[in-house]
């Protein structure tokens, strides 16, 4: 997985989802996907998809049943299916008690904390099971800046919660050199999901980002989803 961490490390108070001391990995859903990225699967049957730092989510196992090409990709792939299962067990615990803690968030998809722990813990258990079966086919282990895909390999590339969100830890270069490795292996266009920090604020890479892409377009699109505050947008770039 490609540091996702909730925020700065503090070894001090581990109950905090904001002071974990290693990159959270939580699951994330199928439908959440489908609002964050406004993604219609009946109009894009026949497209090959990539997911990129996808963590746990079950957007994959569930897409692959559904008959899509896709693939996901992330640096974590290399371990085994019971470490990543007691890696996503242990980090949304301690999401869960972080959660009590804070009020910048919307409680629309989700109703509460137990809805959001029992719907990831569900997009969770897919993920593994799938995993299992396809490690190194469908999941592949690779960095961000160095994707194992030649070029235009897919039609829609997707990258969900790592970049913008963690501009505090990875710089201005590593976005925009993540950026263009994903365009590389994409024929069409690229979706980054979210374009805030904590509290609802805007990454000041989105400007910058969408300043310095000259030879693609660029847009920010309102997206069905919000969990944190502000975080109803997407980039969108299309080649």
């Amino acid at each position: 997985m490609d540091n996702k961490d909730i925020s700065p490390i503090n070894n001090t108070n581990k109950a905090h989802f904001r002071n974990l001391d290693s990159p959270i990995f939580i699951g994330r859903t199928w439908t959440e996907y489908i609002k964050m990225f406004n993604i219609d699967p009946e109009n894009i049957a026949g497209e090959k998809i990539l997911d990129c730092a996808s963590g746990a989510s079950s957007f994959t196992a569930m897409m692959s049943k559904k008959g899509f090409d896709i693939k996901a990709v992330d640096k974590i792939y290399n371990e085994t299916p019971e470490a990543l299962s007691a890696k996503c067990k242990e980090h949304l615990e301690l999401l869960v008690e972080g959660l009590k803690s804070v009020d910048h968030f919307v409680w629309g998809f989700f109703s509460d904390i137990e809805d959001l722990k029992k719907q990831r813990n569900i997009a969770c258990r897919k993920f593994i099971d799938d995993y299992r079966k396809y490690k190194g086919e469908r999941y592949i282990g690779a960095d961000l800046k160095s994707l194992p895909f030649k070029d235009n390999s897919f039609s829609i590339v997707l990258c969900s919660h790592l970049l913008f969100i963690y501009d505090h830890r990875l710089d201005y270069n590593f976005h925009l050199n993540a950026i263009k490795e994903m365009l590389r292996v994409s024929s069409n266009e690229l979706k980054i999901y979210p374009l805030v920090k904590n509290r609802g604020k805007k990454s000041e890479f989105v400007k910058k980002i969408i300043n310095d892409l000259t030879d693609v377009d660029v847009e920010i699109v309102k997206v069905d989803y919000e969990f944190r505050k502000g975080g109803n947008e997407m980039l969108r770039i299309v080649k």
